[in-house]
């Protein structure tokens, strides 16, 4: 069963600060074992994908079209306008190109076969949302809003 709390329940927060109620670390040191002792996933280098279908260049008459492109990178056409949500073409998603995670697939859209983009959509600043060599890119060769 599910409990409800209001944000302002002291369990939840004390005034200064939030706390987590699912969380079961204890702190610094609990978090460090964790990162040092875990059980490490298998993960690929890399995954050959060939990419999608090239969208139109526009979607008119009350049209809707959704191209998944890679994680949170959308291509969205609708009523003439093209929207991408959270670009990112780069190798890694991390504050300089040989620091994060690596991507280990192509996007689904190639970036030099992207529409003309009237609209960059970025939901928030982390790295795998906000990639900045990209939306210089999307700046350079479209300069959209």
């Amino acid at each position: 069963m599910a409990v409800s709390r209001s944000i302002n329940s002291p369990s939840i927060h004390d005034g200064t600060r939030f706390r987590n109620m699912e969380s079961q670390h204890g702190g610094i040191i609990d978090l460090l074992k964790w990162i040092f002792n875990r059980k490490k996933a298998d993960w690929p280098g890399w995954i050959d994908s060939e990419p999608g279908y090239l969208p139109p260049d526009h979607v008119i008459r009350n049209g809707l079209r959704v191209t998944f492109i890679n994680h949170s990178t959308l291509l969205i056409q609708v009523d003439g306008m093209n929207i991408l949500t959270d670009p990112i073409w780069s190798d890694r998603a991390g504050p300089i190109s040989f620091v994060g995670p690596k991507r280990v697939r192509a996007p689904g859209l190639r970036f030099q076969d992207l529409p003309p983009v009237d609209v960059v959509l970025i939901s928030h600043n982390h790295y795998d949302h906000m990639d900045i060599p990209t939306l210089k890119a999307l700046d350079k060769k479209f300069s959209p809003i």
